[in-house]
């Protein structure tokens, strides 16, 4: 089976590499010089791979479908479903055991989305914050500072200066899978490396590790509005 794939040069790149992107197209990213035949068959040699990689967004991954903000919605907090509710009012997001009910002067999808999205944020960084303070007390090192972002491709960073931030769209995962980025991200102001005293650090605070970040592989698409 032949393989559709486009081509990125980089002048500061040294070798190639493959990335396979969410919706399935296929991008290498090569040294300016590199010939296309060199090219070509460094794919063909990678066929297997790509092929296993595709075959898991196509059947494994959870796919990502747009939210149109309306009535009646599902929105997810730490893995938790709620029923979203649409009122006419004074601005605000609140939350009951089952429902989040958004109130604006003028309600419309777009208005909803942005009031949703601030909300997620909020939640996110109190959440990230005190989960941080938790278990930065096991493990001995405190991070300089704690925050939030829009990732595209990451779940949290951790600056050589001790700054850490997370996804906030990570707040809506299950909290164990929450727990599991803090922790590693945390551990990073220990070992600022993916090395195996790092990853036996991890385990050591997060037995269940392997089963976070394979729920996330399976389910992180989905983590978006």
């Amino acid at each position: 089976m032949s393989i559709e794939y486009t081509i990125t040069r980089r002048p500061k790149r040294k070798t190639a590499s493959i990335v396979i992107r969410s919706d399935n197209r296929i991008e290498v990213l090569a040294p300016s010089a590199m010939p296309a035949e060199l090219i070509a068959g460094f794919v063909q040699d990678k066929s297997a791979w790509i092929h296993r990689k595709l075959h898991f967004n196509r059947e494994i991954r959870a796919a990502y479908i747009p939210k149109t903000f309306t009535p009646g919605e599902q929105f997810h907090l730490l893995g938790k479903s709620y029923t979203l509710h649409i009122d006419q009012g004074k601005r605000s997001v609140q939350h009951s055991e089952h429902d989040l009910l958004v109130s604006h002067p003028c309600p419309d999808p777009n208005s909803t989305r942005r009031q949703i999205c601030r909300w997620y944020q909020q939640q996110a960084e109190a959440h990230f914050h005190a989960r941080s303070r938790f278990f930065a007390a096991i493990i001995g090192k405190d991070p300089a500072s704690v925050g939030v972002k829009s990732y595209k491709s990451r779940w949290g960073s951790c600056h050589h200066d001790g700054r850490i931030y997370f996804n906030w769209r990570l707040i809506m995962a299950p909290e164990w899978v929450v727990d599991y980025v803090v922790v590693h991200e945390l551990c990073h102001l220990q070992h600022a490396n993916h090395s195996r005293e790092f990853r036996n650090l991890v385990q050591s605070i997060f037995p269940a590790c392997r089963e976070a970040t394979t729920w996330l592989k399976i389910n992180g698409m989905a983590l978006s509005l």
